[in-house]
């Protein structure tokens, strides 16, 4: 009975699902777009590339603060085309990305199906409020969504039958696309090469290795010459090696919970299996595309449940949701029940939205809805979309008279609390003796980055544009990506700043006893690998760093430790 034959209303329908996901996606992107802190990150490794002094986060310190290789350059090719605020710049190209990625996703799963399509797991996705948050938030998630699902649109092509030698070009484009997995974002290198695997045993041709490699080993090469790591940076600073069981499980539900993601699953399951073929087929085809998709999407899941999950609400768990969905991101008409089910339980969610009490963030926090409480600390009523914006918060109070005297003369500045409770901001003179440039340190890192020029450095406590910080030993039951701790002795210590100088209330024993540390001889290996000019030998020399010290160098707290 559903089976209507009319060839003309199957178009309609592929074409009324395509547009509905991409209005939706618009609409919901657009309607929550804002910055995060992190964001801001990014986007000061923008102006230091523009200005001309390398992919880095402070000048003079070849250190990569940014997960994703690719959002950067691409944020600066828009730069340079468009002279754009660099804000409004990672906004809307995330927000463009993104629907593009849930439109190329519905398109090409519509050829899993026959007949009349309706949109199903696309509206799942849609209506997370999380996911519409990550659409723009100045991160790459908007990137990562369009990387899996013009992954996805060509797997599809590459599985149906072929007509011609010509469709084979589609495994060498295929090929080369998978290999931009790890410069995507490094943990998309499941997608990436579990996709290369298939090509290699169904192609049986070295060229495939050939089309996919040269790019991101390139890069990786440049990464451990230049920054001496085999990895970002930032999988330093967060541990990624390590294993927080029971945190990545709480991260689930912290996810899951609210909406009650699990019935759309569930009923969204239920309709993939109902009359679906699940006999075994050729290697290359929609069977193995399918399978390939979900495994990756499960490999990707627990990767999150071993490292404890995010700080984030919802953020490390969309990707694999997105993944896990894209083979029913439409279902034929006779699922109509399905489809149905999820755009009642979409409309349901998209108005109750993500509820949360703000009384939290006045405690110890954990995992935040980061959009609203970004909007709680900048006290506005809309959410930052600016650096700016971010100057209404209560700690950025005299900032900008610290950062103009930093660039007058002095060392470092400090924060304290007035007499009256607000906070404010000091600045301390600097040790003739030392070179070291102007230093800011808080944990929030993207707010105050922007905020400043580029001479003035820009360092945090818990490593991601500190080395130092980042080889710290880890808190025990620290909220994860935030569970270390450079102290203010050494903070002190790595810094230009004359000790006799600083204020009174920290310890300046502590801070000379640091100072004197440093010395040790695998703090100046780790130094020399992001601090000293880089020649040629220097580079080398990295790249034996990157794969010797440089993978698990840590050190301890205690800078008697390293004192004789």
């Amino acid at each position: 009975m559903f089976n209507t034959g009319n060839k003309d209303l199957e178009r309609w329908s592929i074409l009324a699902s395509v547009l509905v996901v991409g209005v939706v996606a618009s609409w919901g992107g657009f309607a929550r777009r804002w910055i995060s802190d992190d964001g801001l990150i990014v986007l000061r490794t923008v102006r230091n590339l523009e200005a001309g002094n390398g992919p880095v986060f402070n000048v003079g310190e070849r250190v990569e603060a940014n997960t994703s290789t690719l959002w950067q350059y691409l944020i600066l090719v828009v730069r340079w085309i468009s002279s754009a605020e660099l804000e409004s710049i990672a906004i809307y190209l995330g927000l463009f990305l993104a629907v593009a990625g849930m439109v190329v996703g519905t398109w090409a799963s519509v050829t899993m199906h026959s007949g009349i399509v309706l949109p199903a797991g696309a509206l799942v996705y849609i209506a997370l409020p999380p996911a519409r948050d990550f659409f723009t938030s100045g991160l790459e998630w908007g990137l990562c969504l369009f990387y899996l699902a013009v992954l996805w649109w060509m797997l599809t092509i590459w599985a149906r039958p072929r007509r011609h030698a010509r469709s084979d070009s589609i495994v060498y484009w295929l090929a080369f696309w998978a290999g931009l997995s790890w410069l995507i974002r490094p943990e998309l290198a499941l997608y990436g090469g579990l996709v290369g695997i298939v090509l290699i045993v169904t192609a049986r041709s070295w060229k495939v290795i050939a089309v996919a490699v040269p790019v991101p080993l390139g890069y990786e090469i440049f990464r451990m010459g230049y920054y001496g790591l085999l990895t970002p940076h930032t999988a330093v600073a967060k541990s990624a090696a390590d294993s927080e069981w029971g945190k990545g499980f709480a991260y689930v539900g912290d996810f899951v919970g609210p909406y009650a993601l699990f019935l759309p699953l569930i009923v969204l399951a239920g309709a993939a299996l109902w009359k679906a073929d699940l006999r075994s087929s050729a290697l290359r085809s929609m069977h193995t595309v399918v399978y390939l998709f979900l495994g990756a999407a499960l490999l990707h899941t627990l990767y999150v449940l071993r490292v404890g999950g995010d700080f984030m609400h919802g953020r490390m768990l969309l990707l694999p949701l997105f993944a896990a969905l894209l083979p029913i991101f439409v279902v034929n008409l006779r699922a109509w029940w399905a489809a149905a089910f999820c755009a009642v339980w979409a409309f349901v969610i998209v108005l109750r939205g993500h509820p949360v009490d703000q009384s939290v963030y006045e405690g110890e926090i954990s995992v935040v809805d980061e959009r609203d409480f970004w909007t709680y600390a900048t006290n506005r009523q809309e959410p930052p979309r600016t650096a700016k914006d971010f100057l209404g918060m209560d700690i950025m109070d005299d900032y900008g008279k610290a950062v103009r005297d930093l660039q007058s003369g002095d060392a470092m500045t400090f924060r304290y609390i007035k007499d009256s409770g607000q906070p404010s901001w000091m600045t301390a003179p600097r040790d003739p003796e030392r070179s070291d440039p102007p230093t800011v340190y808080l944990l929030n890192l993207g707010l105050t980055s922007m905020n400043a020029p580029l001479d003035v450095r820009v360092l945090d406590d818990i490593g991601l544009s500190n080395p130092l910080a980042a080889r710290q030993p880890r808190i025990e039951g620290g909220r994860i990506g935030h569970d270390k701790n450079l102290d203010i002795a050494w903070q002190v210590a790595d810094s230009a700043v004359d000790i006799d100088s600083i204020p009174p209330w920290l310890d300046k024993d502590a801070a000379r006893e640091a100072r004197a540390a440093l010395a040790d001889a695998d703090f100046q290996k780790l130094f020399d690998s992001y601090r000293k000019p880089l020649t040629w030998n220097r580079f080398w020399e990295n790249i034996k760093f990157s794969l010797t010290e440089g993978r698990a160098l840590t050190f301890s707290s205690n800078p008697q430790d390293y004192l004789g």
